[in-house]
């Protein structure tokens, strides 16, 4: 069976998916990303609008996750879908920095994989209860 971002199951292997990239399992990227990927952090991250593809955003989060120790990610709560685009909150906390939340919104390729993402990062963490 292909796999469908309409396919509940197919969001959450991405969400998931993403989530272990952003903890540090780079080698996902490949196979995760379309390779003109797209990632739009706005004015929280200088430059990081112009990250294209696997190789770039790889080694993007290895530079991010090396200035923060210990940083892991998690989401909270289920994803939020139309078919195409996917969002979700998630939390993130390193072991020496200020936790954080966010909200990502990804847009699925009909085969599952990440074509573009928009990532809004907060200083304080939303209440997950």
């Amino acid at each position: 069976m292909t796999a469908s971002p309409t396919n509940p199951m197919a969001v959450t292997t991405a969400w998931e998916a993403w989530t272990a990239l952003w903890n540090g399992e780079l080698q996902l990227a490949a196979d995760l990303v379309t390779e003109d990927c797209t990632v739009r952090f706005g004015a929280a991250v200088p430059g990081g609008d112009g990250l294209r593809g696997p190789a770039e955003l790889a080694r993007f989060i290895a530079d991010f996750r090396a200035l923060r120790p210990g940083l892991r990610y998690r989401l909270d709560g289920p994803a939020i879908t139309d078919g195409t685009e996917a969002a979700i909150r998630w939390s993130a906390r390193s072991g020496t920095g200020t936790p954080k939340s966010g909200i990502d919104v990804l847009r699925l390729t009909p085969d599952g994989r990440i074509a573009e993402v928009w990532s809004v990062t907060g200083e304080r963490t939303f209440p997950t209860g």
